[in-house]
C-alpha cells in the first residue's frame, strides 16, 4: 500500500479513490475533500490520509483470499473520520456500483434509486472534545 502525497492531492495506488485540498477563499479553505465521502464534508489532511488507507485495507481485504483484515485498525481509522467501518464499507460500494454502469459493464444499466433508501446521508459521530470525558 502506498498513498502518494502531494501539496493539494492524495492518491492510493490501490484503492481507486483521492483527496484533495479545498483552495478556494471560503471557511474550508485548507481542508480536504475525501472522493467518497459527500462533498460538504471536510476533514483534515490526516484524516484524509486515514480515509485513504482504510479504502486500501477494506479493498485488499477483500480481494485476499483469507479474507485478512484488521478489524481493530479499520475501526481506529474509520474513528478519525467520525464514521463506522461498516459506513465506509457502504459509501466504497455505493461509489463502485455508479462506476461500474458509467462504464458500460454488462450488469446493466444503472437506474437512479427510489424510494425510502433513495438518498444515503452520513453524519459524523459526536465525539467529545479535547479535555472532556466520554458521556
Amino acid at each position: 500500500m502506498a498513498i502518494k502525497e502531494t501539496d493539494w492531492l492524495l492518491t492510493s495506488d490501490v484503492a481507486d479513490e483521492a483527496a484533495f485540498r479545498v483552495d478556494v477563499p471560503e471557511p474550508e479553505w485548507g481542508r480536504w475533500v475525501l472522493s467518497y465521502l459527500p462533498t460538504s464534508m471536510r476533514v483534515s489532511k490526516e484524516q484524509a490520509i486515514a480515509g485513504l488507507v482504510l479504502a486500501e485495507m477494506i479493498l485488499i481485504g477483500l480481494l485476499r483470499a483469507g479474507g485478512e483484515f484488521d478489524g481493530e485498525m479499520a475501526a481506529l481509522h474509520a474513528d478519525a473520520l467520525g464514521l463506522t467501518v461498516t459506513d465506509v464499507m457502504c459509501l466504497l460500494a455505493l461509489r463502485e456500483q455508479g462506476r461500474g454502469a458509467d462504464e458500460g459493464d454488462a450488469g446493466g444499466s444503472w437506474r437512479r434509486p427510489e424510494g425510502r433508501f433513495a438518498s444515503a446521508t452520513v453524519t459524523r459521530r459526536q465525539r467529545p472534545r479535547v479535555g472532556e470525558g466520554r458521556r
